[in-house]
């Protein structure tokens, strides 16, 4: 399969973690209500999040969602070491030097116990073991990436099942000014893939509907939609009944696309697929296959589709 590359998204500096000296002292605060943090899509509390000198930091246990990483807790001596694969990290409470690979580095700010718990700086952290941070300023969130070897091999695999997997498994960041959620969760989730394409797809999760393109090992969210019952004669997602409202990012040009089409259903554990395009779309059968959960990845529910080959 020949990986079609996508023009690559700029990230934001690292100066974009830091917040208006207005709203932050020196001391440790609790973030406010409109700042979030996800690791690898996983919302942390807002107990989970502080801010200290214009820094944002996380409790230790929840940095254990960065994946390939290990951490552990020495009480006695206060320190906290994180390693990956060829890096090890060791910061110690309160001090603002960190031994990498055994090579002191500094930090700007020391990691400290906040009422109970361990709080180490986030970018630090992300960047030394060799994440991501990107930060969106319309949103208050700061997403931090780390994709699972398994994921970034999978995503290269000429097999096309495999790399769309993997696709739609990989963290996920928004730089949209703002983010479209479903009035509720759906228990069938449907994926639409260009026609021997894995790196770009949609996403619907019952009303909203959402567009991904992938770059450095990142799903990234470039269009949202809403989708109500009305009645509508738009011919750009030909796939979707009804009318698309409140729509935030660009859409591209896909109305004479052929599509990959899968429906998974998880209460079933079986996926329905089909290629589907515009002139049959609505007289489309989708054929079913059972997903052997067991001896799959985690949501590795894509499967390859004989007439796409």
């Amino acid at each position: 399969m020949k990986k079609i590359t996508m023009a690559s998204i700029p990230f934001l500096c690292a100066a974009a973690l830091m917040l208006p000296d207005h709203s932050i002292g020196t001391a440790a605060a609790r973030t406010n209500s409109g700042t979030h943090v996800i690791i690898n899509k996983q919302d942390l509390a807002p107990e989970d999040v502080l801010i200290k000198n214009n820094q944002i930091f996380i409790s230790f246990t929840e940095a254990k969602a960065l994946d390939n990483l290990t951490f552990q807790w020495n009480h006695a001596a206060k320190q906290v070491t994180a390693k990956g694969k060829g890096t090890s990290l060791l910061l110690t409470i309160n001090q603002t030097t960190a031994l990498k690979n055994g090579k002191a580095v500094k930090l700007n700010t020391a990691p400290f116990i906040y009422d109970g718990k361990t709080m180490i700086p986030l970018r630090f952290v992300t960047e030394t073991m060799g994440g991501s941070v990107t930060w969106n300023p319309s949103t208050q969130t700061a997403y931090i990436t780390k994709a699972s070897s398994y994921l970034t091999s999978d995503l290269l695999s000429d097999e096309l099942s495999v790399a769309r997997n993997a696709a739609i498994n990989l963290p996920r960041v928004s730089l949209l000014p703002k983010i479209n959620t479903p009035t509720y969760e759906t228990s069938s989730i449907q994926y639409y893939f260009p026609k021997n394409v894995h790196d770009q797809f949609f996403e619907k999760n019952n009303n909203a509907i959402s567009y991904f393109e992938i770059s450095d090992d990142i799903a990234y969210l470039k269009w949202q939609g809403l989708i109500t019952k009305k009645a509508s004669t738009q011919k750009q997602l030909y796939f979707i009944y009804g009318t698309i409202t409140n729509e935030i990012g660009t859409l591209p040009s896909i109305k004479d696309s052929t599509f990959a089409a899968f429906h998974w259903m998880p209460h079933i554990g079986s996926t329905g697929y089909s290629l589907i395009h515009k002139d049959n779309w609505n007289d489309v059968v989708f054929k079913e296959t059972e997903m052997d959960q067991n001896n799959a990845k985690p949501n590795y529910i894509i499967v390859q589709i004989p007439e796409e080959e």
